[in-house]
């Protein structure tokens, strides 16, 4: 097989991975609302600002405002102002943002514990070493 087939063959078992629901339930945790309520949570408690919820998400500033607003309109997340520095907001998690969070999380553990169960122990080890591969490469193909 050549170059160009093996590219095209990679390209296209991708895209069929790209649609499959274990990466389309994964990808809220990436990106947009449950993304953005993950980051929160993931500071162990502590709050955090928008701006670092911008730079976590490689999102603009503005983006992680809209996203920001929606959360807090839906009760899943409280801001308020520093008390030590009053320029910064700083945001947390609410116990309906976070009961929120933790069903999604449970939905994807099951989700990829299914995965696990139909692949199995040595073709999930497989995969997990080429996707380590892969973005190791990644690094290295970067602009």
């Amino acid at each position: 097989m050549d170059k160009s087939e093996l590219r095209n063959e990679l390209m296209a078992e991708l895209w069929r991975m790209i649609k499959l629901n274990l990466i389309v339930n994964l990808r809220e945790f990436i990106e947009g609302e449950t993304a953005a309520l993950w980051c929160i949570h993931s500071c162990g408690g502590e709050s955090i600002t928008p701006s670092q919820i911008s730079d976590n998400l490689n999102i603009s500033r503005a983006r992680a405002a809209n996203i920001l607003r929606a959360l807090r309109r839906k009760g899943f997340v409280d801001m308020e102002i520093d008390s030590y520095d009053r320029r910064k907001m700083l945001v947390s998690l609410t116990q309906k943002g976070d009961a929120f969070l933790q069903e999604k999380y449970d939905f994807l553990v099951r989700y990829f514990d299914l995965y696990v169960d139909e692949l199995g122990e040595k073709d999930i080890k497989e995969l997990i070493r080429l996707l380590r591969k892969t973005s190791d490469c990644n690094a290295l193909l970067k602009d």
